[in-house]
């Protein structure tokens, strides 16, 4: 009976090294702030009021990128903080954004878009705060003025700016996070 028992956990040891062997490492990131403060927070269009995560910066020719550092896509969007529900007298906040794909251009201040096969070449993504000043990748804005008894739109300008002489075409994707600090 004795040599049963023995048997399973090896039995199952064995099971589970023919099972790994095939496995995958990756990282997941997992990133927060406790705080005392926590308000809801949308993605808004500034034009219509409507919210949503995908702000559509449309189509824009290659030829417009004709030296580094030109503009194109200009795209308005906006942080919605409405205080009440646990979101108590907030006075400000500030915004920092990353991007999924890294950092690109002069200085790493742009977020980088998505690569390969298929997808735009020397682009990054500039994003501006209300006066017209570019974020840099992974620092914070300046800080927006919150109403503590109303919604807040903290607005914002995206827009694809050029890295390189020469743009490719494709699409242009850009994946983005964003940590409100809220004090």
């Amino acid at each position: 009976m004795k040599q049963s028992f023995y048997a399973l956990p090896l039995g199952m040891l064995l099971a589970m090294a023919a099972t790994s062997a095939s496995a995958t490492t990756g990282t997941i990131n997992f990133e927060g702030m406790i705080t005392d403060i926590t308000c809801p927070i949308e993605i808004i269009n500034p034009e219509t009021g409507a919210p949503g995560n995908l702000v559509r910066l449309g189509r824009v020719a290659s030829s417009q990128f004709a030296t580094i550092g030109d503009e194109g896509g200009h795209r308005d969007f906006a942080m919605r903080v409405t205080p009440g529900a646990g979101c108590t007298s907030p006075t400000s906040a500030t915004v920092k954004f990353t991007g999924v794909h890294g950092a690109t251009g002069t200085g790493n201040t742009l977020h980088a878009l998505r690569s390969g096969g298929g997808y735009a070449s020397g682009l990054g993504l500039a994003i501006k705060d209300n006066k017209g000043v570019l974020i840099g990748y992974g620092t914070e804005s300046a800080d927006y003025t919150l109403d503590d008894t109303n919604p807040t739109d903290m607005r914002f300008t995206a827009a694809y700016k050029s890295t390189a002489t020469a743009v490719g075409t494709g699409a242009a994707q850009v994946e983005v996070a964003f940590i409100v600090n809220i004090t």
